[in-house]
Protein backbone atom coordinates (compact mmCIF):
# COMPACT_ATOMS: atom_id res chain seq x y z
CA UNK A 1 0.00 0.00 0.00
CA UNK A 2 2.91 2.01 0.88
CA UNK A 3 3.92 2.40 -2.74
CA UNK A 4 0.34 2.73 -4.37
CA UNK A 5 0.35 6.70 -1.87
CA UNK A 6 3.35 7.37 -4.43
CA UNK A 7 1.10 6.62 -7.63
CA UNK A 8 1.76 9.40 -10.18
CA UNK A 9 -1.68 10.24 -11.76
CA UNK A 10 -0.18 10.28 -14.92
CA UNK A 11 1.57 6.86 -15.01
CA UNK A 12 -2.27 5.36 -15.14
CA UNK A 13 -6.01 7.24 -15.40
CA UNK A 14 -6.32 9.23 -12.33
CA UNK A 15 -9.91 7.20 -11.96
CA UNK A 16 -8.46 3.80 -12.66
CA UNK A 17 -5.79 4.65 -9.63
CA UNK A 18 -8.52 5.49 -7.50
CA UNK A 19 -10.52 2.69 -8.11
CA UNK A 20 -7.82 0.65 -6.90
CA UNK A 21 -7.06 2.51 -3.81
CA UNK A 22 -11.13 2.07 -3.03
CA UNK A 23 -10.24 -1.80 -3.30
CA UNK A 24 -6.94 -1.77 -1.32
CA UNK A 25 -8.77 0.59 1.27
CA UNK A 26 -10.59 -2.86 2.58
CA UNK A 27 -7.81 -4.76 3.55
CA UNK A 28 -7.27 -2.18 6.01
CA UNK A 29 -10.94 -2.07 7.68
CA UNK A 30 -13.11 -3.90 9.76
CA UNK A 31 -17.01 -4.37 9.62
CA UNK A 32 -18.66 -5.11 12.52
CA UNK A 33 -19.16 -8.82 13.02
CA UNK A 34 -22.15 -10.56 11.92
CA UNK A 35 -23.84 -12.05 9.15
CA UNK A 36 -22.44 -10.17 6.07
CA UNK A 37 -24.54 -9.85 2.84
CA UNK A 38 -23.59 -12.08 0.18
CA UNK A 39 -21.69 -9.54 -2.02
CA UNK A 40 -19.44 -6.60 -0.89
CA UNK A 41 -21.51 -3.70 -2.42
CA UNK A 42 -19.38 -0.60 -3.44
CA UNK A 43 -21.80 1.97 -4.13
CA UNK A 44 -21.68 5.34 -5.93
CA UNK A 45 -23.60 8.40 -5.53
CA UNK A 46 -24.03 10.89 -8.12
CA UNK A 47 -22.25 11.15 -11.47
CA UNK A 48 -19.75 8.30 -11.48
CA UNK A 49 -15.76 9.87 -12.76
CA UNK A 50 -14.52 5.51 -12.72
CA UNK A 51 -15.42 5.13 -16.39
CA UNK A 52 -15.52 1.48 -15.97
CA UNK A 53 -12.73 0.57 -13.56
CA UNK A 54 -14.84 -0.25 -10.86
CA UNK A 55 -16.27 -2.86 -12.58
CA UNK A 56 -13.41 -4.48 -13.82
CA UNK A 57 -11.89 -4.54 -10.41
CA UNK A 58 -14.81 -6.10 -9.49
CA UNK A 59 -15.25 -9.02 -12.53
CA UNK A 60 -11.76 -10.07 -11.29
CA UNK A 61 -11.61 -9.79 -7.20
CA UNK A 62 -13.11 -10.07 -4.05
CA UNK A 63 -13.31 -8.10 -0.93
CA UNK A 64 -13.43 -9.65 3.03
CA UNK A 65 -14.11 -13.21 0.90
CA UNK A 66 -17.47 -11.90 -1.24
CA UNK A 67 -18.06 -11.10 -4.48
CA UNK A 68 -18.56 -7.25 -5.28
CA UNK A 69 -21.12 -5.69 -6.52
CA UNK A 70 -21.21 -2.16 -7.82
CA UNK A 71 -24.15 0.10 -7.16
CA UNK A 72 -25.21 3.57 -8.85
CA UNK A 73 -27.22 5.01 -6.18
CA UNK A 74 -29.87 7.46 -7.01
CA UNK A 75 -32.00 7.63 -3.72
CA UNK A 76 -30.47 8.02 -0.51
CA UNK A 77 -32.06 5.33 1.32
CA UNK A 78 -30.51 3.32 -1.47
CA UNK A 79 -26.99 3.76 0.52
CA UNK A 80 -28.36 1.61 3.73
CA UNK A 81 -27.17 -1.67 1.64
CA UNK A 82 -23.51 -0.18 0.78
CA UNK A 83 -20.46 -1.65 2.56
CA UNK A 84 -18.50 1.49 0.40
CA UNK A 85 -19.92 4.23 -0.58
CA UNK A 86 -17.99 6.89 -2.94
CA UNK A 87 -19.49 10.04 -3.30
CA UNK A 88 -19.04 12.06 -6.63
CA UNK A 89 -18.64 15.60 -6.40
CA UNK A 90 -21.80 16.50 -7.99
CA UNK A 91 -23.38 15.72 -4.55
CA UNK A 92 -22.15 18.59 -3.20
CA UNK A 93 -25.48 19.96 -2.30
CA UNK A 94 -26.67 17.05 -0.72
CA UNK A 95 -23.80 15.73 1.18
CA UNK A 96 -24.95 16.77 4.46
CA UNK A 97 -28.24 14.37 3.95
CA UNK A 98 -26.11 11.46 2.43
CA UNK A 99 -23.82 11.81 5.36
CA UNK A 100 -26.48 11.96 8.07
CA UNK A 101 -28.00 8.64 6.55
CA UNK A 102 -24.67 7.15 6.62
CA UNK A 103 -23.43 8.38 9.49
CA UNK A 104 -23.35 5.75 12.47
CA UNK A 105 -23.74 3.23 9.67
CA UNK A 106 -20.99 0.67 9.00
CA UNK A 107 -20.54 2.05 5.68
CA UNK A 108 -16.89 3.29 4.80
CA UNK A 109 -17.81 6.66 2.64
CA UNK A 110 -15.03 8.35 0.34
CA UNK A 111 -15.22 11.01 -1.78
CA UNK A 112 -12.33 12.96 -3.85
CA UNK A 113 -13.69 16.82 -3.28
CA UNK A 114 -12.17 19.57 -1.44
CA UNK A 115 -13.69 19.91 1.96
CA UNK A 116 -15.63 16.80 2.14
CA UNK A 117 -13.16 14.90 4.47
CA UNK A 118 -13.97 18.17 7.40
CA UNK A 119 -17.84 17.69 6.70
CA UNK A 120 -17.22 14.13 7.45
CA UNK A 121 -16.61 11.88 4.73
CA UNK A 122 -13.80 9.31 6.21
CA UNK A 123 -11.72 9.09 3.51
CA UNK A 124 -11.27 11.41 0.80
CA UNK A 125 -8.81 11.84 -1.80
CA UNK A 126 -6.79 14.93 -2.89
CA UNK A 127 -3.30 15.30 -4.75
CA UNK A 128 -0.16 16.91 -3.96
CA UNK A 129 1.68 17.60 -7.10
CA UNK A 130 0.51 14.93 -9.52
CA UNK A 131 0.43 12.02 -6.40
CA UNK A 132 -3.00 11.17 -5.09
CA UNK A 133 -3.06 10.98 -1.75
CA UNK A 134 -5.72 10.98 0.94
CA UNK A 135 -6.91 12.38 4.08
CA UNK A 136 -8.97 10.34 7.01
CA UNK A 137 -11.53 11.78 9.25
CA UNK A 138 -11.05 9.51 12.54
CA UNK A 139 -13.82 10.70 13.95
CA UNK A 140 -16.24 9.56 11.71
CA UNK A 141 -14.47 6.56 11.17
CA UNK A 142 -15.11 6.10 15.20
CA UNK A 143 -18.91 7.18 15.24
CA UNK A 144 -19.27 4.43 12.06
CA UNK A 145 -18.00 1.48 13.86
CA UNK A 146 -15.91 0.16 11.62
CA UNK A 147 -12.06 -0.43 12.49
CA UNK A 148 -9.27 0.77 10.57
CA UNK A 149 -6.00 -0.02 10.73
CA UNK A 150 -3.28 1.96 11.79
CA UNK A 151 -0.98 1.50 8.77
CA UNK A 152 -3.44 2.89 6.54
CA UNK A 153 -3.86 5.79 9.26
CA UNK A 154 -0.72 6.46 9.32
CA UNK A 155 -0.27 6.62 5.59
CA UNK A 156 -3.14 9.38 5.87
CA UNK A 157 -3.05 13.19 6.66
CA UNK A 158 -5.94 13.12 9.47
CA UNK A 159 -8.55 16.20 9.67
CA UNK A 160 -10.49 17.23 12.03
CA UNK A 161 -14.45 17.73 11.30
CA UNK A 162 -15.66 20.75 11.28
CA UNK A 163 -16.63 23.00 14.31
CA UNK A 164 -13.90 21.11 16.47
Amino acid sequence: MAGAVAVCAEQAPEYEVKAEFLEHFTRFIDWPAGDPPPRFVIGVVGRSPFNGFLERIAAKRKIKGRAIEIRYVNDVAQIDACQLLFIANSERERLKKILTRAQSKAILTVADSDGFATAGVMINFYTSGDTIRFEINETAVERSGLKMSSKLLKLARLVEPEGR
